[in-house]
């Protein structure tokens, strides 16, 4: 048993071993604390700086598309935008709290032919717009694109430049940002570079001096934590080379050049060697070569240090910094690797990235927490990203989430209402009483089509169980009240729909024969066919022939285009009104009477058609060369086929008393009806009630994946025929009608 002494004795020699221990850890924490801050003291630096960097915006350019990061609604988030370059339709994906990606409808910047994406906060300090620049179009535009709901029309800017290639926005001190173009088609000197300032919703221009070479690839980029902002690019000439620029001025002030870099180069930005200072990481779309320049200082000011060349085993299409890793985006067939990178020794292969089978990466850019690739199928027409995988780490690796992309399929809702408001203030005849034969001239074209009246009125729709030849699918009949409108006296030519399929060429029409700009700048919003394929006449003749094998979808977008061409409202007729037409007052299988033997006289049919010598096979004829219906329509029979807006039941739907101007909209991707019979069809398909309906077999041959949403290989029978409605329908119902598919077929 211990006394008071021995007990006393014994807290203090515990005291004197707590106290030792402590002091112990206390002085093991600190050598390992500074062990640790060592061994991580860069990766801390360069995480820190490479978030600060990564709140720039930055533009990485992609075979087919450009993808562009930066704060669109200035919720302080990360956002990122795809741009077609071939078509001006982009995707804009807004950051969440949660990190994911809300993306909203295809959009279209209204200009075709992309060479160079821009952003930075140039309409709103606090917002990042889109600035788009087309060489070839001669074209600058700048884009809001704050609102997820609504999309904003595009300013023009005024550019007395010719060719802007490049464009990015660039601090311009106290006056706060500003516009830089960098253009490539001028006459002497050929480069230049051209700064605009914003005020009061208007563009001026600032100033405007010869580049050192074709600029391209410009970015707002900072070297460093807190340092001044640059704008960087590279030369796209045989010299290359690459160029760090002030424009505080308002004029270009060269900070630092960077020699030794192909032409056509681009670059990433990164800390991977842990100093506050970056590097700079070049690469050749195509070549295996990766190339660093460290940035320095001297007196101030930066400057590119001495290269050091790394090659891949693989061709390099892109490169996205991503921490102190560098992921790199190889040729179409291979999958993308993430490679550890310190900036002075060989990247090393950290992880492989492949894609689900039948999908090649195409696409890649930075997020704040990771990265994310963009996939698209291995064998199709498409040549746009359609799902993406956003990237984070899940212990040692890294791990992705997969989505689909919006659809390429425009949502023209501003297009519609530009071509509406237009039709509106060109609209003079409101009365039935006023309507008149009309023939109109394209405007910009010498192409001419002419529009007969068809009046209001009832009619019986469908065939009595009597008539001869009928088919169960025009039962039961029904009254149907019909508006008035016009309708095309001949089905649409070649003449007139090959305007609409090849764009290039009717611009040059517009050279020849007075346009107007304002006319051409709707028109040109409008979604036009992809080129064919196979010539599609198939050889039985254009001038004055009746156009054949387009899609429904097809159809309506010329209506579409025609509108905006002209200022006149035209769609594809409802399955009622191409009927009541047809008949034009008559109530006999033919609107000449019920004897199929007087046919010949009126239409092109099986018995009449000529063979096609090529093939053997019968073929359409030349419009207008048959007598017409009693209301002036010629080939409303025979011929070709006609689409009409409606989906194909297999009865009618009778509503009880008089149908109003029935309309069966699609609900499925097939099928559509198509009205009249053609010249490969017997008399009986040609009776004004009969019907035809389409099929995924008038794509069979098609051998594209997926099949053509313009073309039809295997209905070369088809055409149509427009129609002009008296009341002008509101914008939304236009875009119904001009949208009419479930599926584009």
């Amino acid at each position: 048993m211990m006394d008071g002494k021995g007990t006393k004795r014994n807290l203090v020699i515990g005291a004197v071993l707590l106290i030792g221990v402590t002091i112990i850890m206390a002085l093991l924490t600190t050598l390992l604390n500074r062990a640790t801050r060592k061994a991580t003291a860069g990766l801390v630096i360069g995480a820190t700086i490479a978030k600060a960097a990564a709140a720039l915006p930055f533009v990485y350019d992609t075979k087919n598309e450009l993808i562009g990061t930066g704060d669109f609604n200035g919720d302080g988030r990360a956002d990122v935008v795809i741009v077609d370059k071939a078509k001006g339709l982009y995707r804009l994906g807004f950051g969440t709290e949660a990190g994911s990606i809300d993306w909203v409808k295809v959009r279209n910047c209204r200009c075709i032919g992309l060479t160079g994406l821009g952003i930075g906060p140039l309409l709103d300090a606090k917002k990042d717009s889109l600035i788009i620049a087309s060489a070839d179009k001669n074209v600058v535009l700048v884009v809001d694109a704050s609102d997820p709901a609504t999309p904003k029309k595009p300013i023009k800017v005024d550019v007395s430049c010719m060719g802007p290639s490049t464009a990015t926005v660039a601090p311009a001190g106290q006056a706060g940002m500003q516009l830089v173009v960098g253009s490539i088609f001028n006459a002497d000197p050929e480069d230049l570079v051209t700064v605009f300032k914003y005020q009061n919703g208007k563009f001026s221009q600032v100033s405007e001096e010869e580049a050192p070479g074709k600029l391209a690839n410009l970015n707002r980029v900072t070297f460093k934590e807190g340092g001044p902002e640059y704008v960087v690019g590279t030369f796209a000439g045989s010299k290359g080379g690459a160029v760090a620029m002030e424009f505080t001025t308002g004029k270009r002030v060269v900070a630092a050049k960077a020699d030794g870099i192909p032409g056509g180069a681009a670059y990433v930005v990164g800390h991977f060697r842990g100093q506050p200072l970056a590097e700079l990481v070049f690469y050749k779309p195509g070549e295996k070569e990766l190339i660093v320049k460290p940035v320095e200082e001297a007196g101030g000011k930066p400057q590119f240090g001495a290269g050091t060349t790394f090659t891949l085993d693989k061709i390099i299409r892109e490169v996205v910094a991503v921490g102190t890793q560098l992921l790199v985006v190889h040729e179409t067939n291979e999958p993308a690797v993430l490679y550890d990178f310190n900036g002075t020794q060989a990247p090393k292969p950290a992880q492989t990235l492949t894609p689900k089978k039948g999908e090649i990466v195409c696409g890649a850019f930075a997020t704040p927490n990771g990265f994310c690739l963009l996939y698209m199928p291995e064998k199709t027409r498409f040549k746009f990203a359609t799902g993406y995988g956003l990237y984070r780490r899940d212990g040692g690796q890294w791990a992705a989430s997969i989505n689909e992309l919006p659809s390429m399929d425009e949502d023209d809702t501003e297009v519609c209402l530009e071509i509406h408001r237009r039709i509106v203030e060109n609209t003079k005849i409101t009365s039935p009483a006023d309507m008149k034969p009309y023939t109109n001239t394209i405007l910009g074209t010498p192409v001419k089509y002419s529009m007969v009246p068809i009046p209001g009125g009832e009619f019986m729709m469908g065939s009595p169980e009597t008539e001869k030849g009928r088919s169960e699918d025009e039962s039961p009949q029904h009254r149907v009240k019909i508006d008035p409108f016009w309708m095309g006296q001949f089905e649409v030519t070649w003449n007139e729909y090959e305007l609409f399929m090849y764009p290039d060429d009717e611009k040059k029409l517009r050279q020849i024969h007075k346009s107007d700009p304002k006319v051409d700048e709707i028109s040109d919003l409008v979604t036009r066919p992809s080129k064919p394929y196979v010539e599609m006449s198939f050889g039985m003749g254009k001038e004055g022939f009746p156009a054949i094998a387009m899609t429904q979808h097809g159809a309506n977008k010329y209506c579409q285009w025609l509108s905006a061409r002209t200022g006149e409202f035209y769609r594809l007729p409802t399955e009622a009104e191409w009927e009541y037409a047809c008949r034009a007052g008559t109530t006999t299988a033919y609107f000449f009477g019920d004897d199929p033997s007087k046919l010949d006289q009126y239409a092109w049919f099986e018995k009449n058609s000529d063979f096609d010598s090529s093939n053997g096979d019968l073929k359409y004829q030349k419009v207008g060369t048959k007598k017409p219906n009693p209301w002036g329509l010629y080939d409303i029979i025979g011929n070709v086929c006609e689409w009409t807006l409606d989906q194909y039941e297999p009865r009618y739907q009778v509503p009880a008393g008089v149908a109003d101007n029935p309309w069966v909209k699609a609900t499925k991707p097939y099928p559509h009806v198509v009205r009249g019979g053609s010249f490969d069809d017997p008399a009986e398909k040609l009776r004004s009630a009969a019907r035809k309906f389409s099929g995924p077999e008038w794509k069979q041959q098609d051998p594209q994946l997926p099949k053509s949403f313009w073309y039809l290989t295997d209905a070369k029978f088809v055409g149509f025929r427009i129609v002009r409605p008296l009341k002008v329908p509101s914008a939304v119902e236009m875009q119904k009608y001009w949208n009419s598919g479930v599926e584009k077929d």
